[in-house]
């Protein structure tokens, strides 16, 4: 940078690089001083060369105003050897010897002259192998290739396997490289014959086939990339005494193995600690291994074998038998261990066989069963070798008898399952079944299943007579309905000579011994009116008692034909009829029912209506009787019947009212039935049935209307409706109906919900408010009065205003009565003399500039004053000296009305004396 400073102006043109030997058409003067760096300090750019020929010209010659440098940009450092940099040098004419030289003006009027010059400059080799690992210039061999140094660069050669790569020279040149190539590698000795594994494909080394410079882009990733096949046999895995032996091809999987040597058996690989003892075995004949050793993979390392001499042997031909080893090593046939020989059978099992039960899934000897299952014989399993061999007997024997069929008793019971052999010790060996009958319910079973199977389960009640089938332990029994006997079953019960349950009594089914009960209906008593009997009678003479009785005693005599005359014509309709139902049939008189299993029966067309019994002379009793189908016979049932003997004139007015009071009745019950029918449908069309909804409207209870009087027609029954309806007793929710009916009487119907609505918000605002009043009422402020005597009259007078809206200014106490044109007390005068009462407030608490007011509290007026003495000057009674006499401090303590601002526009609006 201090050359630089130096020169006035500094010219750059690229131009070739010159070599060595350098042809210039011009004649150039060589500096005598050559510039000699290594390839690792050498300049590698223009910023790089320009500084050092600038400080090398500025520094030889003198008077340089101007250099003009030639260079490509070519890399310095990466080429070797003595390199020419040419350059134009401007100078001071004054500073050169000009003989020969042009010497002209520049720019700035100087006089120059310009000068070719050849500023010589060394590179020294630098070798890139010896350089350290993080070196910007090291090597970038991958490993396990080996790194040669070249003049000016390097190259990488793969290793041979004898470590022959110790011989390379420091610096590899033409014969090297030929001596290299003439070498015979095997395939781990050259890169890989894959162009994705390696740059360049089967090389010894990168001559020839990477850029000769590796400092360019391209020298580097060559020479990066190429690889070469590391020795497996360097980390292989084989035993101490085993031999590592490539594979052809370094891309083989697995690419080497592990060969024992000659004598010893293994897999030649180092035995790990979860490996197995090494045991490899050969068969009789000494040389093949036996099946385990080869399913073990010879098993690890490299080991002498055992030789089996059963591996191999011919089967012993005996049962049971097997090739043992004898003392001497030979191979023989023997029993097996756990059996002995026998001279009969050959080998067999010493220890008795075991015994497993079949379809025995929970293994506790255990089959359950229920009612109705058929028991089969699932057998045993005989765990045992000599289950073929003769004299070999199993026994089963059960703890009670198998049924033919079905199993239809509960229980259980054991089946023995018994083996003997004569050679064992002991000679049998024995295991129990337990079988378990568990209960069924008979009366819920699927009959169309057991019909066939199993008929005995099949429950037999009667359940036409309406007996239940009741289940049991074991069984079942039959109920038979209330109000009946028997034992429930069918009379054709059969049970197939089995046992018949308990409550089975011969099959007597279920008898009704319910009575039908009778119940009259219509009059009762039955009254016959009849005219009395007698003589003629006149207006003067009677008849005569003597005729009179005899009458009435022939007529008494003709009741009882009559009376049963009357029943056996109509059957007993006659009794029941009445001047409103003039012809009922004969059931309407009686209604008889009969309470059965299956509900009740109507017998009232069953009823024997008997002939009347006489009591008195006047009284009959008539009997009804019936019998169901069972031959129960109700408890008679009577009627009474009565005759009424009037006379004439009576006659025909107790008939009328008797019809009068019949069509009373019947209007009641017409009104009663129109008025429940009515209800009805307005409760279906204006109600909706909610269940658990309290805002519909509940259906009205059925009115329960008093007995109407004897004048209720058919003209007042609109009234009488209204009146019952009326009358009708609203539910719990009165109130609420009686608030909508009230607001109907003074708004239309469809303006009710709205007003409705409005009452029900304005009471809820009113509670609300009521609530936040109390919940956040403040305490009410007291108020002081400040001192305003250092403020402006303005002030004072607002202070006046706030407590008297109309002030009129004083000139003068009055001679009579201080009063002004308003009625006022003047200005300044004394307060007990003034008709309002009202007292003068503190005098340290007013200015005492400018004209006196009176001063006004609104909390004076509750405050019990006392006047101040009379005849005081005005002027007194505001000194700020003056004592207080006899005022009341309390009534300064209410906050004012107005609390004025001391400063703005308002104090001087409000002011009338301004």
């Amino acid at each position: 940078m201090m050359a630089m400073m130096t020169i006035p102006r500094l010219l750059i043109l690229l131009s070739s690089l010159l070599s060595s030997t350098v042809v210039t058409a011009r004649s150039c003067e060589r500096l005598k001083a050559t510039l000699t760096y290594t390839q690792e300090e050498a300049p590698r750019d223009l910023s790089s060369v320009l500084p050092v020929v600038v400080e090398k010209v500025n520094r030889v010659l003198d008077g340089v105003v101007d250099v003009e440098v030639e260079w490509t940009g070519a890399d310095l450092h990466g080429r070797v050897g003595e390199h020419i940099v040419e350059c134009t040098v401007t100078r001071l004419a004054s500073a050169v010897a000009s003989e020969g030289l042009e010497i002209y003006q520049d720019e700035d009027g100087r006089e120059v002259t310009s000068q070719c010059f050849h500023v010589p400059f060394t590179i020294l080799d630098t070798n890139e192998c010896s350089l350290p690992a993080k070196h910007p210039m090291r090597h970038l061999c991958p490993a396990p290739s080996v790194c040669v140094n070249t003049i000016g660069s390097y190259e990488c050669v793969c290793p041979t396997f004898d470590n022959k790569s110790d011989e390379y020279p420091a610096t590899a040149d033409d014969e090297f490289w030929n001596w290299l190539n003439q070498q015979e590698r095997s395939r781990w000795e050259v890169s890989y014959g894959s162009s994705a594994k390696s740059s360049c494909v089967s090389a010894v080394s990168t001559h020839d086939c990477c850029p000769s410079t590796s400092s360019t882009p391209d020298g580097r990733t060559c020479r990066r990339n190429f690889h070469c096949p590391p020795d497996p046999c360097a980390k292989s895995d084989c035993a101490s005494n085993a031999e590592c032996v490539r594979a052809e091809s370094p891309l083989e999987k697995p690419n080497y193995r592990c060969v024992c040597p000659e004598g010893l058996m293994g897999s030649g690989r180092a035995c790990q600690p979860k490996d197995p003892k090494p045991v490899p075995k050969v068969m009789f004949d000494g040389v093949t291994p036996t099946e385990t050793t080869v399913k073990n993979g010879y098993y690890c390392g490299c080991t002498v074998p055992v030789v089996d001499a059963c591996s191999g042997f011919p089967p012993c031909k005996g049962k049971h038998e097997i090739c043992t080893v004898s003392a001497d090593n030979e191979p023989v046939c023997a029993c097996k261990p756990g059996y002995v020989y026998n001279e009969q059978y050959g080998c067999v099992d010493e220890s008795p066989p075991t015994l497993r039960l079949r379809h025995d899934p929970d293994r506790d000897q255990t089959l359950r069963l229920k009612q109705g299952d058929v028991y089969q014989e699932y057998m045993v399993d005989i765990l045992d070798e000599n289950a073929e061999d003769y004299l070999r007997s199993l026994k089963i024997s059960y703890s009670r008898p198998l049924p033919t069929g079905c199993l239809t008793h509960v229980g259980e019971f054991h089946v023995n399952y018994t083996v003997a052999m004569p050679w064992a010790t002991p000679p049998y060996v024995r295991t129990t079944r337990r079988v378990v009958i568990d209960d069924i319910d008979e009366c819920s079973i699927n009959v169309s299943r057991y019909q066939h199977s199993c008929p005995s389960l099949v429950p037999q009640c009667d359940r036409a007579a309406g007996a239940k089938c009741i289940n049991t332990i074991g069984s079942y029994a039959c109920q038979c309905p209330p109000q009946s006997s028997g034992d429930g079953f069918l009379e054709s019960a059969n049970f197939g000579g089995l046992d018949a349950p308990d409550s089975y009594n011969g099959g007597t089914s279920c008898v009704d011994t319910s009575k039908p009960v009778i119940k009259l209906q219509g009059p009762n008593p039955k009254v016959f009116k009849i005219c009395e009997c007698g003589g003629l009678s006149g207006i003067m003479s009677k008849a005569k008692s003597a005729d009179d009785a005899k009458l009435h005693g022939e007529q008494q005599g003709l009741y009882s034909h009559d009376i049963q005359e009357m029943i056996r014509a109509t059957a007993g309709a006659e009794l029941c009829a009445t001047h409103e139902k003039t012809s009922p049939n004969p059931s309407d008189c009686v209604k008889a029912t009969d309470h059965t299993h299956q509900g009740d029966v109507d017998l009232s067309d069953r009823v024997v209506v008997g002939a009347p019994i006489q009591k008195s002379a006047h009284h009959w009793v008539v009997p009804y009787n019936v019998v169901d189908d069972a031959g129960n016979e109700a408890a008679t049932v009577y009627r009474d019947v009565e005759v009424q003997e009037v006379d004439l004139a009576s006659l025909e007015s107790k008939i009328r009212q008797e019809v009068i009071k019949e069509q009373e009745a019947k209007s009641k019950r017409e009104i009663k039935k129109a008025i429940q029918e009515e209800k009805a449908k307005w409760v279906k069309e204006n109600v909706v049935a909610t269940t658990g909804n309290r805002r519909t409207c509940p259906a009205c209870p059925p009115c329960d209307c008093p007995d109407a009087s004897s004048s209720v027609s058919a003209a007042s029954c609109r009234a009488y409706c209204t009146g019952v309806s009326q009358s009708c007793q609203l539910s719990d929710q009165s109130w609420v109906y009686s608030f909508i009916f009230a607001l109907h009487g003074f708004f239309p119907a469809n303006a009710v919900p709205i007003v409705a609505l409005v009452v029900v918000l304005a009471g809820l605002f009113m509670v609300v408010k009521l609530i936040l009043s109390c919940c956040f009422n403040q305490q009410p402020r007291r108020y002081d009065y400040g001192d305003y005597r250092n403020d402006n009259d303005g002030n004072d007078e607002m202070s006046v205003l706030a407590v008297q809206p109309n002030p009129t200014p004083s000139h003068g106490p009055s001679a009579a009565t201080p009063s002004t044109a308003n009625g006022r007390p003047p200005m300044g005068s004394p307060l007990g003399n003034n008709n309002t009462g009202f007292g003068s407030p503190p005098p340290n608490s007013l200015s005492v500039g400018g004209a006196t007011r009176p001063f006004f509290s609104p909390g004076a007026q509750s405050a019990q004053q006392t006047p101040l003495t009379g005849g005081a000057p005005p002027s007194a009674s505001l000194t700020p000296s003056a004592p207080s006499m006899g005022y009341d401090e309390s009534i300064f303590n209410s906050p004012s009305i107005i609390r004025p601002s001391r400063t703005g526009d308002g104090v001087q609006r409000r002011n009338p004396y301004h």
